[in-house]
């Protein structure tokens, strides 16, 4: 059987070195992709549902999450709320722009709604792009490379429909 691939785009670190680091924190782990999962496509997450859902020690769970904020796919945040009469700091995570589109390329566990769905592939889409203009601008390249490709994909794909 022939092996298909996904032509998924992730957006990976500049800088040489972090690009490998930055592939095993986020996909080299099953805590770091549970916690993807877990983690809304928009909202945010308490630490303390991600600990009581993951079949992992809190301390594993926190370096992992440590890790996913220093990669820039999560976000952190604190929260002062009223627990039982008392104010109590909830330690709380958010997917970033890229964050949002490595969870889709994982899968969510329930269907995206479209206008959230747009807004993803929007961010991610613009991030791309700006990549290759840099690319273009930086080996000479002329821009109409890139409206040549984007004209012909979506002839093709017009005529195939």
């Amino acid at each position: 059987m022939e092996l298909r691939y996904w032509p998924y785009v992730i957006p990976l670190p500049m800088r040489k070195e972090n690009r490998l680091r930055f592939l095993l924190k986020v996909f080299g782990s099953d805590v770091a992709v549970g916690i993807l999962e877990l983690t809304p496509l928009e909202g945010k997450i308490a630490q303390k549902e991600l600990i009581e859902k993951l079949p992992y020690s809190n301390k594993t769970i926190i370096n992992h999450l440590n890790s996913l904020v220093s990669m820039g796919v999560l976000r952190e945040s604190m929260e002062k709320v009223v627990r039982c009469g008392r104010h109590v700091w909830v330690k709380y995570y958010s997917l970033s722009e890229i964050g949002r589109w490595i969870a889709l390329l994982i899968g969510p566990k329930e269907p995206v709604e479209r206008k959230l769905l747009e807004r993803v592939v929007r961010e991610s889409f613009r991030l791309y792009v700006k990549s290759l203009l840099e690319l273009c601008e930086k080996y000479e390249l002329h821009i109409d490379l890139l409206l040549s490709i984007v004209d012909e994909e979506l002839k093709r794909l017009r005529s195939s429909g």
